[in-house]
């Protein structure tokens, strides 16, 4: 794993887990409050919320259970156990839709002050609606953190924090209206009843859909698949698949390498996954398969004698016969002749001349098996070039020869290596 992905970790880890601390305080520190205050105007709705501040309190505690347990990877579960965030969140999600008909079911109750001045109602009022600006901005900040490390149960605590503030809202609408006799609470309490059941239902459906590793969203496909186009070498990304669990994403990459050396195509995939590390540290892994290319044009070499026959000896071949060819349409595009400049070496000639015809971009090179196990042959395997090998060295046809050719390699036969 990228250092990048560590360093993310550690410090998406202390960000997260002072925040769920400090929810767990906040409410608790509102339980008190609000069933105090109630007490001292005796707003029985004002003391119902308080025990609803106590479940969030219970909410908090599951949300940072999971966070911490969540970190944990083993034999069984080598992954991690990222997913129990995703089930936090969707319990979470639960509790807002709870708190949404919790507050409708309080719409048809009808809740009196009674035997209290108006300036303990104003007081209490003033003391809720600074507790309502204080948790907004809280809220924000929270789900600021949440998005920015991809933790969902961190941004349904915080969505959790606002619907609890629609509650606290209500209560003040139904405090002051009550002072000036109006009772228009209901109306808003309808609006905001809504607008929580939204919220509440589109936390559960993301939680669900990532439990069930729905696929990454177009965006960050779109930006990894960016960030792999700027590497040389890479011809098509065949796809870009991921999911989600918690706030970390997996990785599943296909991709076409317009390059023939096994090593160097493995170099590349690495260098490709530690840029993914690198800018989406919220990556927990990623696999970069790498396909060749299928050509379908190839550049054929066919070693020659002086009278143009097919040569047995690769190394003392008189020339190079090299062919561009359409293997769909089965055509000679060019055809070029090369002499062997290196017959008058006296060691590692036909290395010399393998690494010369892989510099000309050759694929596939006609020869007899005696190249087989020699040195061209291995220069040849490991720049991944294939091999026809003939028995007999006349030519009777070139289009022939390379008609068969093409009918192996279109005909997904293997060539002889």
């Amino acid at each position: 794993m990228n250092q990048a992905v560590t360093e993310y970790k550690k410090e998406s880890k202390k960000f997260i887990n002072r925040l769920l601390i400090a929810s767990t305080f906040i409410n608790l520190a509102l339980t008190i409050i609000k069933y105090e205050l109630g007490n001292w105007i005796g707003n029985v709705a004002l003391q119902a919320d308080a025990l609803h501040s106590a479940l969030d309190v219970l909410s908090s505690v599951i949300v940072f259970s999971a966070m911490f347990f969540s970190y944990i990877k083993s034999e069984k579960f080598p992954f991690g156990l990222y997913k129990l965030e995703n089930i936090a969140s969707s319990l979470v999600s639960l509790l807002i839709i709870l708190t949404a008909f919790e507050i409708g079911y309080s719409l048809f109750e009808k809740h009196e002050v009674l035997h209290v001045s108006v300036f303990k109602q104003f007081i209490t009022a003033g003391i809720l609606f600074l507790i309502v600006v204080l948790m907004f901005l809280y809220s924000r900040y929270e789900k600021k953190i949440g998005i920015k490390y991809s933790s969902s149960g961190i941004v349904s605590d915080a969505e959790h924090i606002k619907s609890d503030l629609f509650s606290i809202f209500i209560i003040i609408c139904s405090i002051i209206f009550s002072i000036y006799g109006l009772n228009i609470d209901k109306y808003v309490a309808i609006i905001i009843v809504i607008m929580i059941l939204h919220s509440g239902f589109e936390l559960f459906k993301n939680s669900i859909l990532a439990l069930l590793d729905i696929n990454i969203d177009k965006k960050t496909i779109e930006d990894i698949r960016q960030e792999i186009s700027q590497f040389d070498h890479v011809n098509e990304i065949t796809s870009i698949k991921g999911r989600k669990s918690g706030r970390f994403m997996l990785l599943e990459i296909i991709a076409k390498f317009d390059i023939a050396s096994f090593e160097d195509a493995h170099r590349l995939s690495n260098d490709i996954e530690r840029r993914i590390y690198e800018k989406f540290p919220n990556v927990d892994n990623v696999i970069v398969h790498y396909e060749p290319i299928e050509k379908k044009i190839v550049k054929i070499c066919i070693p020659q004698t002086k009278n143009e026959q097919i040569s047995e000896d690769f190394s003392n071949s008189s020339s190079f016969l090299i062919i561009d060819y359409d293997l769909s349409r089965q055509k000679i595009l060019n055809k070029y002749q090369k002499q062997n400049d290196f017959l008058e070496l006296k060691e590692k000639k036909g290395i010399q001349i393998a690494l010369f015809l892989v510099k000309e971009g050759v694929d596939i090179i006609v020869s007899t098996d005696h190249i087989v196990n020699s040195g061209p042959y291995f220069v040849f395997k490991t720049n991944n070039k294939k091999f026809y090998i003939v028995k007999e060295t006349k030519i009777d046809s070139i289009d022939d020869l390379l008609k068969d050719i093409s009918n192996k390699i279109y005909g997904k036969h293997t060539l002889e290596e």
